[in-house]
């Protein structure tokens, strides 16, 4: 596919342009805030991460600078990582993690076969395709049946953070599809029974940072709805 044609894809198929700020993604996992959701998110996803026995693989579906694609390579996963943007795959790949590829692709169609994959995960991605269940659809013909898993990490409508975002019109939440828990269980329900839970009860200002562990340990402790973050699993 030559270049004009992947931007047109792009434009057709994602409701942002993440290839606009490719270079400058990262920069808020180094903010004190991005630390934070970072630790959050990525205890919640680990508890549904299953054991990677040797050779197992995974497909991450909006991969983007290959942030997670790391994680799920500590994970011990061979990762495919695709994303629509080619400025991201650049990013992803001059990072050069260990056992992880990537490529351009649309994850309306992916184009690998059926139950090549261990797992498909999407983190932070369903909220800007076009069309969420297509997406699933695809990422569930592309994992092994039965077996695999789906993984799914999503922006919760019912934050008060992202629902600030998107009625302020941050770019990119305001083009976003927010979820609630209860919408990612039923967009998942199709393909097995949904695990899903809300995480990432980080605080608002820096100076509470420190006491995130503790608002995180009370939230999911209380069943808050209200955090910023919402994981799934379905096992297929």
């Amino acid at each position: 596919m030559m270049a004009g044609q992947e931007a047109r894809v792009q434009a057709a198929d994602s409701r942002f342009d993440f290839g606009s700020i490719a270079e400058a993604y990262d920069s808020w996992y180094d903010t004190p805030q991005g630390m934070a959701y970072d630790i959050a998110e990525k205890r919640a996803v680990d508890r549904f991460v299953p054991r990677a026995m040797a050779g197992a693989s995974l497909l991450e579906v909006g991969c983007g600078t290959g942030h997670w694609s790391a994680f799920f390579g500590e994970h011990g996963y061979r990762v495919t990582g695709v994303d629509l943007a080619p400025e991201m795959i650049a990013v992803a790949r001059a990072k050069g993690i260990r056992n992880a590829s990537f490529e351009v692709a649309d994850a309306h169609a992916l184009p690998f076969d059926d139950g090549q994959f261990h797992v498909a995960a999407a983190i932070t991605t369903l909220e800007f395709v076009d069309d969420a269940e297509t997406v699933l659809k695809e990422m569930a013909r592309c994992t092994a049946q039965p077996g695999g898993a789906l993984i799914v990490g999503v922006l919760n409508s019912l934050a008060p953070l992202n629902a600030a975002r998107k009625a302020n019109r941050e770019p990119p939440y305001a083009e976003a599809r927010l979820f609630s828990p209860q919408e990612l269980t039923t967009a998942l329900s199709p393909y097995g029974r949904p695990d899903v839970t809300v995480a990432a009860f980080v605080p608002r200002t820096d100076a509470a940072l420190p006491f995130a562990p503790l608002a995180e340990f009370w939230g999911r402790l209380l069943r808050n709805q209200r955090g910023a973050f919402i994981v799934g699993q379905v096992k297929l």
